[in-house]
């Protein structure tokens, strides 16, 4: 365990989208929408991203858009076993 006056061995985020929870949060209004609009929004978001090389943006967007289907996916099935 690193002292507190050692430095850090992971550099800290630089914003928002680096890591946390707002993947979720975001996934969760994604998955509400439409999924091919969704998707295609995401799409557009990380091909932008990446022809600026923003990597770290367009890993991002491309885990919104995993943790979306996600969601999707639980809510479909739990529609399933609901009868719905």
């Amino acid at each position: 365990m690193p002292m507190p006056n050692q430095p850090m061995s992971m550099p800290l985020p630089r914003d928002f989208t680096d890591h946390g929870p707002c993947v979720e949060d975001l996934a969760r209004a994604f998955a509400a929408q439409d999924a091919a609009t969704s998707e295609a929004l995401i799409e557009t978001l990380a091909t932008q991203a990446i022809r600026q090389w923003r990597l770290d943006d367009a890993t991002f967007w491309q885990r919104v858009k995993f943790q979306a289907r996600m969601i999707r996916a639980q809510m479909g099935s739990a529609g399933r076993h609901r009868g719905v």
